[in-house]
C-alpha cells in the first residue's frame, strides 16, 4: 500500500498545535464539501481531508503515526508496522436486528489507515482476543471498552439504538439497547452494564463527519451557496437545520466569506442551552448561462465599466 502524508493533505507542519490543525480541517472541508464543490475529485479530497483530521486530531492516533518517522514520501511503498496485520475483533458482529459493532474496520477510510489505526477503530486491544493465534494474550480488565459511530442528527437527537454484541466464547449474538443523550459529544462514554467480557462494556462515542456541517464544540459551521443576484440584491434564504428550518435574510452587497450567526441552532448542551450556527456565504457563479441571461450579464459588465 501507499504512505498517506496526513500532514501535507491538512497543509500543516509536523509540529502544528491541535488548534491549527482543527483551523486547517474546517478550512479544507468548506472548500471540499461535495454539497459546494462540484469538481468530480473533490468528494476524495473531503474523505482525505476526513482521514487526516480523524488521525492527527486524535492525540492517540496523532503519536503512533508520528512513531513512523518523517523520512517517507507521499506515496511511498509502505509495510505496516509489525502487529497490526491480521488483526480482527470478534467481540463484536452484525446482522439483524440493529446496528453490531465490526472491529476489524474503521470503515470507508484508507488500507493505510486501516493497517496503522485498525486495533483503534472499534475497541481498545485491552481485554478482547485477536483473532491472531500467536498473539500474546492480555491481561484481564475489570471493564471492556467499544467505540460506536453516530451521525450527528443521531447524536443531536438522541434516543435508542440497538447494536449486536458478539461474545468471543461461540456463544450466540445477544441484542441489547443503548439509551443515546440528546446532544451527546464525541469521546462521550456510554456504559452498558455486565456487558463486557470481565465486567461492563464501555461504548466510546465519535461522531461521524457531516455532509453540511462541521463541530467546532457546541457551534455549528455551514456554507451558504448563494447567487450573484442573491449576495447583489439582498434575499431571504432558507436553511436546513439538524431540527427543522430557519429563515435568514441576506442584506444587498454580501461578499463571499461572510459569516452570519444564528443564534441557539448550533448543539444542545448540558443545562438545555445550545450553541450557535455560523452560515459562511459563498457566491456560486452559475457556469451554464441562457442567452437572454449571457445578454443581461453583458450588458451589465458594459455599465461597471462606465
Amino acid at each position: 500500500m501507499k504512505y498517506k502524508d496526513y500532514y501535507k493533505v491538512l497543509g500543516v507542519p509536523h509540529d502544528a498545535s491541535e488548534t491549527a490543525i482543527r483551523k486547517a480541517y474546517r478550512k479544507l472541508a468548506r472548500e471540499t464539501h461535495p454539497d459546494i464543490n462540484k469538481d468530480p475529485e473533490a468528494k476524495g479530497r473531503f474523505q482525505d481531508i476526513s482521514e487526516a483530521y480523524e488521525v492527527l486530531g486524535d492525540p492517540t492516533k496523532r503519536q503512533r503515526y508520528d512513531q513512523l518517522g518523517s523520512d517517507w514520501r507521499p506515496g511511498q511503498d509502505f509495510t505496516p508496522p509489525p502487529g497490526s496485520q491480521n488483526v480482527h475483533f470478534e467481540f463484536g458482529g452484525g446482522g439483524g436486528g440493529g446496528q453490531g459493532f465490526r472491529f476489524s474496520g474503521h470503515g470507508g477510510f484508507s488500507d493505510f489507515f486501516e493497517s496503522m489505526f485498525g486495533d483503534m477503530a472499534g475497541a481498545s486491544r485491552r481485554g478482547f482476543r485477536p483473532s491472531d493465534p500467536g498473539a500474546a494474550r492480555p491481561r484481564r480488565r475489570t471493564h471492556d471498552e467499544a467505540e460506536l459511530t453516530l451521525t450527528l442528527e443521531e447524536a443531536f437527537l438522541g434516543g435508542k439504538k440497538r447494536i449486536q454484541i458478539r461474545p468471543d466464547d461461540g456463544a450466540a449474538p445477544k441484542t441489547c439497547e443503548l439509551s443515546i443523550p440528546p446532544g451527546i459529544r464525541g469521546g462521550a462514554r456510554l456504559r452498558l452494564r455486565n456487558q463486557g467480557r470481565f465486567g461492563d462494556l464501555l461504548i466510546r462515542i465519535s461522531i461521524a463527519p457531516h455532509s453540511r456541517f462541521v463541530v467546532d464544540g457546541a457551534d455549528l459551521e455551514m456554507q451558504l451557496p448563494l447567487t450573484p443576484p442573491e449576495a447583489v440584491l439582498g434575499a431571504t434564504v432558507s436553511l436546513r437545520l439538524l431540527d427543522g428550518t430557519a429563515s435568514l435574510r441576506i442584506p444587498p452587497g454580501t461578499q463571499s466569506g461572510r459569516k452570519f450567526r444564528l443564534s441557539g441552532k448550533g448543539l444542545k448542551q448540558p443545562g438545555g442551552a445550545r450553541g450557535d450556527l455560523y452560515a459562511v456565504a459563498k457566491i456560486v457563479v452559475p457556469q451554464q448561462l441562457s442567452d437572454q441571461e449571457k445578454e443581461l450579464y453583458e450588458q451589465l459588465a458594459k455599465l461597471s465599466k462606465k
